[in-house]
Formats: C-alpha cells, structure tokens, sequence
C-alpha cells in the first residue's frame, strides 16, 4: 500500500486501462493472504474476499488527500475494484470476443454503501467489499475514484447537463455500451437490403451496435438532443411547411438543411463539452460523434432516456417532438445511465399514412430504398422513375412524417442562429436554383449540408421537381420546357437522362 503522501497508478496507460473495465492486470501481483483467495485466468479474476481495508488519516493528512494523492497500489486496489465492477468485466469479455465472462465474488456486505453516505463524514465503511477513509466526503481506491466518490458520478452527469445547456444543446442522456439487444433487428434490416446504396452500413455490420468496437475501452455514451427549428418559427410552421407541397413551382428543402451545416455545429460543441469534461476527469478517453460514424444514435438517445422510437423510425420527445438533432460522446469511465422511457404513439399511424412513396413498411420498418430524403441525399445514382413523381417539388429531403407527427406541436425552438434559414433555401423557385452554375451553386451553399451531394446531383434532383412541376402546371410549361431544354447537353449523363425525363412529363 501506498504512503500517505504518494501518488497511486501514475501511468495514464494504466489508468485508462482502469476505467476503460473496472478491473486491472497483471493481477498475478496479488498475493492471497488470510480470508482472500485470488484465482488468475488468462483475461479476469475470479475473487473471493471477506474482509474490507480501512485507512485512517490523521487530520495533518486532509490536504494530501485533497490533492489526490492517496490511493492503492496495483495489486491491492484492482482485488477491490475487480468485483466491484462485474459488469464492466462482462462488456470485457464481449469486447475480447467472448460470449460471457462468470464473475464470482462473496462478500458481507453490499458494496454500494461505499461512498454512498450511509457512514457519517469520517466514519469507515466496516467491513464488506468496500474502502473507507476517515477523509470526509472522499473516497479512493484503485487510483480509478481519486477525487470523486460514486455520488460525485451524479454530480457529474448533472454538471455535463449545465455544461451542454450553455452550449445550446437541449438534454443529455447516458447509455450504456451493451446493444446486443438492437443486432437482431439491424442485422435483419440490412439482410432485406433496405440500406439501398449506403454499403458502408453492411460494411461495418455490427460494429454499429457495438460501441466498445468502434472505440476500445468505452464504457458509457453521453447522448446530447439539439433542437434546430429557428428561433422566429411560427405557430403553425408545419401546416405552412405542408402547403409548400401543392406550389408546384416553388422547391422545398427540408428545414434542418436550410441553415448551417448541422455536423459542424454540433461537432464543434460536442467537442467543446468533451474538453470541458475531460479537464474534469484526468485521464480521460473521450470521441464526440454527430451522423459521423457507425453508431445506432436512435437506439443510444432512446436507452438514454432522450425520447422513444417513433414509428418513422426517428425519435420523439414528449416536450419537442422530433425536429431535433442528435449527438454522442464515447468515455471510457462508466457512468451512471438515465432510465428510458415509454412509447407514446399508441394506435396514431400518420407518419405511416402520408409518406408520398410508403418507405415507411411498417412501424419502426423503414425501407430507405423508398424515402425521399435517402433518394435525394445519399442516392448517387439515377431515381428510379416509378418513385419520381412521389418525390413532387422535394428537391433535398423531406420533412411529411414529421409534420403530420402530433407530438411536433411541442417542438421547441432553437437557441442557436446557426439554424436560422438561408434566404436562398426558404421559399426557393425552381427555376431560379435550376439557373445556378456549379461556381454559383458551391458559393450560395458554402457551410450548408446541401452542399455535399454537389452540383450534379442538385440538378438531378432539380429535373424531378421541373418534370413533375410541368405535369401539374401547363401555364408555365413553355418555360420550364425551355429552362430544361438548357442542359439536355449536359456533360453529365445522370443529369441528361433525368431532364429527358421531365421534358416527357
């Protein structure tokens, strides 16, 4: 055992390794003495201890152990911290390809009073699986709790949630690692090929619902709700979005994409509140995630308590319904999850009802290969021409299952002016945004998500809307005729193909 006034576990490699599982090798340093018995295996302990280490600090020491520099040597601190995390050893185990891990531990006394303040300030914990210290409102053992109890562990989260607030964002949730639960579901999604051209998600199969493989060591996911309708949205914003559909002539771009970029706004904040905690928590393995990555972000903000899984697929919140975005930040020290919550569709099936192309096969079933926000935005290849009069005067993504969903009438406005709409992207006319060049259109999209599909897949997506805006308003059919008839020689077959189509419309 350390003395009292040095440090404990100053490799950072061997702290993250701490942290990253609750438990710590090589553990063959232990040495069993009377009432313990240690077992070693090629990967976990199995533990076997009767009796709890108490410490005793005289009063002259406080401001050492305000300092974080008490602690317990490798082989004493991991005989306690072992057990103590059984299932972090569990996610381990998955993580090292096995199927389980069987961790068997005895003790007296229920672990969870350590730190929990059930003694009074400077009172052990007695005996049982746990470490007092007569330090009042501290606790360490193992290097891995230096300077925060498991109480402070709340504390935290509760800090991240003011930290986030001041970042714009508007709840945080945490989940933890196991998804197990979700790969059958995905596995069967990807079998049926309803991930049309996205290969990279039948490239990364189940990684996916596997953050510990896509980030080694992490243990829980902070998950972070960002709202984007702007902040001068009317009342009744959804109805007016409706009512775009009939205007024939005028382009609609779903609302999140009318203003900055969304990746590099939440990136940018997702990183500042990783930093923020990281100089909370020495040490720290942190990676923030926006729509950057293979993560089941649905499935993480619905374990996290962010909302429930709509029957589009997408989540919903009883207090801002759906037009919001989502973020993650993978950390290699458990926290505490937040509890879930209840579905609240019940029988409403309107998101299911009104989507133009019935991509929506079924509840919580999205066929992406049909939905008109994956046709116009990930799609690189040609629409097929069944689906292409569904599509109307959608020109980049589509916004119907969200604005029939009941529970958007609580969508909360945002706080950020980075989501304010581009004058250009509100209320466009198709023919204007036909007209822009490839010079035009990368310089009137700087910053904006549109810009990523580039200027052949804007014009693509342009010649559906001019085709079907032709069969629906033949008072403006010489014009649209003569504004197609412009690019029938363009250097892009894709564009080509599609503007003879709309010419035959």
């Amino acid at each position: 055992m350390d003395g009292p006034g040095c440090a404990a576990d100053e490799d950072p490699q061997v702290c993250r390794r701490q942290q990253a599982c609750g438990a710590l090798w090589p553990l063959h340093q232990l040495e069993a003495r009377s009432g313990e018995q240690v077992t070693q295996t090629r990967l976990f302990p199995f533990l076997r201890i009767v009796e709890a280490v108490e410490i005793q600090m005289g009063q002259g020491q406080l401001a050492l152990a305000d300092r974080h520099l008490v602690g317990f040597k490798h082989g004493v601190g991991g005989t306690f911290d072992a057990p103590a995390h059984a299932q972090c050893l569990q996610d381990m185990a998955r993580q090292r390809g096995l199927a389980s891990a069987q961790i068997a531990v005895q003790f007296d006394q229920c672990i969870t009073r350590m730190g929990q303040g059930e003694q009074g300030a400077g009172q052990p914990a007695g005996k049982g699986l746990g470490i007092g210290l007569t330090v009042p409102d501290r606790a360490f053992y193992n290097g891995r709790m230096k300077g925060r109890t498991l109480r402070d562990d709340h504390q935290l989260v509760s800090s991240i949630r003011e930290w986030a607030r001041e970042l714009g964002f508007s709840q945080i949730g945490v989940a933890g690692v196991d998804l197990s639960s979700a790969e059958p579901g995905l596995a069967a999604w990807l079998a049926a090929g309803f991930h049309g051209e996205m290969d990279y998600m039948a490239r990364h199969g189940m990684k996916r619902a596997r953050p510990a493989e896509l980030l080694p060591g992490t243990v829980s996911v902070i998950t972070a709700r960002m709202d984007y309708l702007p902040a001068h949205t009317e009342a009744d914003w959804a109805a007016r979005e409706l009512s775009r559909i009939d205007q024939s002539g005028q382009a609609v771009v779903s609302v999140y994409a009318r203003g900055r970029d969304y990746h590099r706004v939440l990136r940018s904040r997702l990183s500042s509140l990783s930093a923020r905690i990281a100089g909370q928590v020495q040490g720290l393995g942190h990676r923030a995630f926006t729509d950057s990555a293979p993560v089941l972000e649905v499935e993480l903000a619905a374990r996290s308590g962010l909302g429930w899984r709509g029957k589009h697929t997408l989540l919903l919140n009883r207090d801002a319904g759906s037009m919001f975005f989502l973020g993650e930040i993978f950390v290699d020290m458990a926290l505490p999850a937040t509890e879930p919550i209840a579905t609240h569709c019940g029988t409403c099936s309107a998101c299911l009802d009104v989507c133009p192309t019935q991509a929506i096969v079924a509840p919580y079933r999205l066929d992406a290969r049909r939905c008109i926000s994956y046709l116009t935005i990930e799609h690189a290849s040609a629409i097929p021409e069944p689906l292409r009069p569904m599509i109307g005067n959608r020109i980049y993504g589509c916004d119907d299952c969200q604005l029939v969903c009941p529970w958007n009438k609580y969508a909360q406005r945002s706080t950020l002016a980075d989501f304010d709409p581009r004058p250009d992207l509100t209320a466009p006319d198709l023919l204007t945004l036909w007209s822009w060049s490839e010079e035009e259109f990368l310089r009137r999209t700087e910053g904006s998500a549109i810009r990523r599909i580039g200027h052949e897949r804007w014009l693509r997506n342009l010649a559906v809307a001019l085709g079907n805006a032709l069969a629906g308003n033949p008072a403006h059919a010489d014009q649209i005729r003569s504004a197609l008839g412009q690019r029938l020689d363009h250097p892009s077959d894709l564009v080509r193909e599609h503007v003879r189509w709309a010419l035959a419309r």
